[in-house]
């Protein structure tokens, strides 16, 4: 009992630990690619996860749930971690898309490991559902089931160098429509069906939709360009 009650106390921090460690394994498959060294995917592995929290609870905040040290809105994460790595890959002169794509799969790893932790501390429940109460829609394990699904089919390519930094806005966009119907059976401040959070998910949903749309533009003319070199 006092294992499962430590377990349950310490839940986030072990699943945040978790999420380090698997980050830590992940970096080390791109070395090369990112030109980086073994203690510095051991560090990045860390301040990736550190600045993950900060991200989701400064969101909490500004979404109006106080300073609450278990407030957290996984949202942060989806809008605030862009920069950070666009600032990167500015910064240290590697491709922004690669960085991109790599962080993009440890980043949605560390919010399935968050997910779990709202459903060991009971938070973020689905409402009840009429006519079969105590039971509640699943929507923290409908989300999961998300995270399961796009890094099934997205970490494989990006291991295997076939995208083109499409996997964050992808998935932006994909979130965005995952959350627009998920939110509408979860339990909110307010009773009505729409709240705060469809707008952040509308807002995903057409970053996602932007970006991916440019990438793509841009993709499909560098591919035309370099097949009228090879004609030449």
């Amino acid at each position: 009992m006092a294992t499962i009650r430590f377990l349950q106390e310490n839940s986030l921090y072990l699943l945040l630990g978790l999420a380090a460690v698997c980050t830590f394994v992940w970096l080390l498959q791109f070395r090369s690619r990112l030109r980086m060294t073994w203690y510095a995917a051991l560090a990045l592995s860390l301040l990736h996860v550190a600045y993950g929290v900060f991200c989701v609870k400064v969101f909490a905040v500004l979404e109006g749930n106080g300073p609450s040290m278990g407030a957290m809105s996984l949202f942060g994460a989806v809008f605030f971690m862009p920069p950070a790595y666009w600032l990167g890959a500015r910064l240290t002169k590697r491709d922004a898309a690669a960085v991109f794509d790599v962080f993009a799969v440890c980043m949605i790893f560390t919010l399935l490991c968050a997910r779990v932790n709202c459903i060991i501390s009971g938070c973020c429940q689905g409402r009840l559902i009429p006519g079969l109460e105590p039971l509640r829609w699943p929507t923290r394990e409908a989300e999961l089931v998300f995270y399961v699904i796009f890094l099934a089919i997205m970490a494989p390519r990006v291991l295997k160098n076939v995208t083109f930094g499409q996997v964050y806005p992808l998935y932006m966009l994909s979130y965005g429509i995952v959350r627009s119907v998920l939110e509408c059976f979860r339990v909110a401040a307010t009773d009505k069906i729409f709240h705060l959070s469809h707008v952040w998910a509308v807002l995903a949903l057409s970053l996602g939709v932007g970006f991916y749309g440019e990438l793509k533009r841009r993709h499909t003319k560098r591919h035309m360009r370099n097949r009228a070199r090879e004609m030449r």
